[in-house]
This record gives C-alpha cells, structure tokens and sequence, in this order.
C-alpha cells in the first residue's frame, strides 16, 4: 500500500485481533472519519486560482426541477459523478457544485 492510500482505519494491522471478522459490523464514525480524510487530501475542494486550462466545470441544475425525485435523476447524476472523478484522476481542478 502506498503513502497516499486513504485508509480511515482507526486500528493498524498489526494490531491484536486485525484480520478478525467481526460479529456485526459497526458504521460509527465511518463517514466522519472518511470526511476527514477527503478533507485532509483537498479531494472534493477547489482551487480559484487555477488557470482556465487546468479548470474542468459541471454545472447541474437542481434535481427536482422538473418534478418529483425519480430513478432517472441518479441516472444522469452518476454520469457527471464518473466524469468528474475521471477529470479530477487527469489532474484536473474540478468545479461541480450540486444544483
């Protein structure tokens, strides 16, 4: 694993009892901890000084413009989602407001 895999682990593998499957699997903190880390590696920020070559923007409108929420908004928000993490993978500064 390299130095700049984001892991949110709150234990190392080392550790006693690492590799065990536990019982039931606990989701506390998970989000926090992973928020943490994306927030740590600037992935989801946006650097204004970029120039307008190193800039790649989505904008969306908001997902209930044209009525109720329906399977079809995630449809077409996983496509902007995939480029913009395609975009961001090129070394791109990403602009993607939601709504």
């Amino acid at each position: 694993m390299s130095e700049n895999t984001l892991t949110p682990a709150t234990t190392p593998a080392t550790s006693p009892g690492a590799g065990v499957v536990p019982d039931k699997v606990s989701l506390d903190g998970l989000e926090q901890r992973w928020d943490a880390a994306w927030k740590s590696a600037g992935t989801y920020g946006f650097d204004r000084s970029a120039t307008r070559e190193q800039v790649f923007s989505i904008d969306t409108p908001p997902p209930t413009v044209s009525g109720s929420l329906h399977v079809g908004h995630v449809f077409s928000y996983t496509h902007t989602d995939v480029v913009a993490r395609y975009q961001r993978m090129q070394g791109k500064k990403v602009f993607y407001p939601m709504g």
